[in-house]
């Protein structure tokens, strides 16, 4: 692919969301970038969304590319999708439509891969905004929110976690190009409109990117403001947060053991062994030594629904799984 970074703003119904996003994007510094496009993904919007980004892009200045693209199909892993299937450079930057990029965030992220060819994904930092005052439980759970910082330092991410999250990546599209024609499909549903299903799709693609021998960095100069709408800062919000994330827990946890080495072959009734497993687990949680118990035991509950929900697929993606990792260290 040419050389050059393609943003993907994956939005519906973000009219009102639109104008800070694009402003931040309109003035950023582009030293020795060779090219730069926007592509502003409409997904099945109804607030007139497409005509005012133009409108707004044109009043910017038009400083780079700009492209709307229609999915009318809801979901943004459809949105995303559509994005990366007409990208044009070899590096995509996902900014959701809630994020104010720093004006020198594109520059840092492409001098760091242009020098580094074995990172797959690279994360920066959310900066939470809200016209309302951020409440005192945010801090604990910031990362779920993309509002925290994912290593210590500028690199891998491993050992603090495998994965970083989706808004502000930048993804390389040589290592993403591999990894799908190795076979990897998204196993969790996504964000469908204003609904919350995972949001896990992100993860996803790291994960694919380290299955196919890429590595996943932050660097602490890539920072962003988050906005954050009062109503994404209730107590209600956070508790239905916090559910949903959990849901793609086993499937991440698939993944690591998978990429670890710790499952090598197909199990017979894998999903059945893991339920009871799990369900003998849930006694000992109080005896344990765990900051957050009950965030476990949630976790732990959730797991045993998504098994008995999900058994045959889950054994399936074991399998897929399985024989994807193989293919991809026999080249």
């Amino acid at each position: 692919m040419k050389r050059g970074i393609s943003i993907i703003i994956s939005t519906y119904n973000g009219k009102k969301r639109l104008p800070d996003v694009l402003s931040a994007i309109s003035i950023q510094k582009a030293n020795k970038i060779p090219a730069i496009e926007v592509l502003l993904i409409d997904n099945a919007s109804t607030d007139g969304t497409s005509n005012f980004a133009m409108e707004k892009w044109n009043e910017l200045g038009s400083p780079f590319e700009f492209k709307i693209i229609s999915e009318p199909k809801p979901g943004k892993i459809n949105a995303q999708n559509t994005g990366l299937e007409n990208a044009q450079y070899c590096y995509v930057l996902i900014c959701d439509d809630d994020n104010s990029l720093f004006p020198d965030y594109i520059e840092n992220g492409y001098k760091l891969l242009q020098q580094n060819n074995q990172i797959g994904a690279l994360g920066g930092r959310g900066v939470a905004q809200s016209e309302v005052l951020i409440p005192e439980w945010f801090d604990e759970i910031a990362y779920m929110f993309a509002c925290a910082p994912q290593a210590k330092k500028t690199g891998d991410v491993r050992p603090e976690r495998n994965v970083v999250y989706g808004a502000g990546m930048f993804i390389n599209m040589e290592a993403f190009n591999k990894a799908r024609a190795a076979g990897f499909k998204y196993l969790l549903p996504s964000r469908i409109g204003k609904s919350l299903v995972t949001g896990a799709e992100d993860g996803e693609v790291c994960w694919w990117l380290r299955f196919a021998g890429y590595e996943i960095w932050y660097a602490e100069n890539l920072i962003f403001y988050h906005h954050l709408p009062a109503s994404r800062l209730t107590e209600e919000y956070r508790e239905k947060l916090t559910n949903t994330l959990q849901i793609g827990f086993p499937v991440g946890k698939l993944y690591k053991r998978v990429f670890s080495g710790e499952l090598t072959k197909p199990i017979k009734l894998f999903w059945l062994k893991e339920a009871i497993y799990t369900l003998l687990y849930i006694p000992t949680i109080p005896f344990l030594k765990i900051k957050n118990k009950n965030k476990d035991f949630k976790r732990s509950v959730n797991q045993i629904i998504y098994l008995l929900k999900e058994r045959s697929k889950y054994d399936n993606t074991l399998n897929n799984l399985l024989v994807i990792s193989k293919k991809l260290k026999n080249g």
